[in-house]
């Protein structure tokens, strides 16, 4: 009988938050193509995110290295799969955010055109306010959305969240601010 040794396994990725349909995890190198096809170079999905405009291979590979948790880190950008297979969806996760002067983190959320209109952007908005007001002790998070954006503002307002400020945000032009304080938070989840 020939013994081979079995394939390695590919590094699992660790795994931020569960819903009962989606899992948020760290990024694995074979995501940038998929991001990049369901995300990054979709005009659509693209029309009300960072510029505005679909992103050429290399700047949406550079953006997912700088800007997305590989590792161990718990915050920043992460991949949004559906169970129960963990096909991506798109990405999601708590980043800081310097939008009101201060040491804040910011929600957010990007869905492939297929999970659209199914309930996936408050079902991951609520995961992502749990997690950053329970785990991370967050006092107060903040969502950024284009203002023309109404199905994110709508699912930011089913969150909770509340209008504050339209600023103008130098790499991704104006957005909307929403914020929910933890006390808030807490009081909607005490009812």
């Amino acid at each position: 009988m020939n013994q081979k040794p079995a394939p390695a396994s590919r590094k699992q990725p660790l795994v931020i938050l569960t819903t009962a349909r989606l899992i948020l995890r760290t990024t694995l190198e074979q995501d940038i193509s998929i991001l990049q096809s369901l995300i990054f170079g979709d005009s659509e999905v693209m029309r009300f995110a960072f510029a505005g405009a679909p992103m050429a291979r290399d700047a949406a590979e550079d953006f997912i290295r700088r800007s997305f948790t590989f590792g161990e880190s718990l915050t920043g950008m992460a991949v949004l799969s559906e169970k129960p297979a963990g096909e991506v969806i798109g990405f999601a996760g708590l980043s800081p955010c310097q939008a009101l002067k201060a040491d804040d983190f910011e929600i957010g959320f990007v869905l492939a055109r297929r999970a659209w209109g199914k309930g996936i952007a408050t079902e991951i908005g609520e995961a992502q306010l749990a997690f950053g007001f329970e785990q991370l002790k967050c006092s107060r998070l903040l969502g950024l959305v284009d203002p023309r954006n109404a199905l994110s503002i709508h699912a930011l307002e089913k969150l909770g969240m509340r209008y504050l400020e339209t600023i103008a945000e130098p790499k991704r032009g104006n957005r909307s601010i929403y914020v929910i304080e933890a006390g808030e938070w807490r009081q909607r989840h005490a009812e």
